[in-house]
């Protein structure tokens, strides 16, 4: 049975794939795809929130796990590792770009009404955007350094699992895979799009 360390781990590690693998890709997803969507904003907050739940309480399970052993934090000083300085770089970056998202939603200035990779974007939001794709990559660096962190300092002496390895690649892998995709496809969207607005006018502009 996991003594109480090691529990602390499992709900730090379920927490820290919930927001890596489900709700912080399916936020920065819905804002690559859906910005043209009455919609996107809304659950584009909602899933962010999720995270910053999950982040804030995975953070705070973290430290009490590493502290039940009697060796402090380990955010400092000789014992500190990669794993923990990820975590805490994540800390800092997403509720940075977390409330910098919501400020430059509510100041940017008014559009058409569709945003494509090539819109001007406000410095604010620039910062969010790039804020949020460096805090996902930290993300995911972080579940792989804990997955072997687990290996070296389980009290129960386990291994992770391969299945669990290799879930973990294939998620990363997609959402990866997605968030290019949509990167490189929105251009030719916009230009699609301008054509028909451009057809449409002219016919407009054609009849009697």
């Amino acid at each position: 049975m996991p003594d109480f360390h090691d529990k602390m781990i499992i709900a730090h590690a379920v927490l820290a794939s919930l927001a890596t693998l489900f709700t912080a890709p399916a936020a920065v997803l819905i804002g690559r795809y859906f910005r043209s969507r009455a919609w996107w904003f809304k659950a584009h907050l909602t899933l962010q929130t999720i995270t910053a739940v999950f982040v804030i309480t995975l953070f705070a399970v973290g430290l009490i796990a590493v502290s039940s052993g009697g060796h402090g934090y380990q955010l400092v000083g000789p014992k500190r590792d990669p794993h923990h300085d990820i975590g805490l770089a994540i800390m800092v970056l997403f509720l940075s770009q977390f409330f910098l998202g919501v400020f430059a939603h509510y100041t940017h200035s008014e559009g058409p009404g569709k945003y494509t990779i090539t819109t001007p974007k406000s410095p604010v939001r620039h910062l969010h955007v790039g804020f949020g794709i460096i805090m996902t990559a930290l993300l995911y660096a972080g579940v792989k350094t804990g997955m072997d962190e687990w290996n070296m300092v389980s009290d129960m002496g386990t291994l992770v699992p391969n299945g669990i390895v290799v879930t973990y690649w294939v998620l990363f892998g997609l959402a990866v895979a997605a968030y290019l995709f949509g990167w490189v496809l929105e251009p030719i969207r916009a230009g699609s799009r301008e054509n028909s607005s451009v057809g449409s006018l002219e016919k407009v502009e054609a009849s009697p």
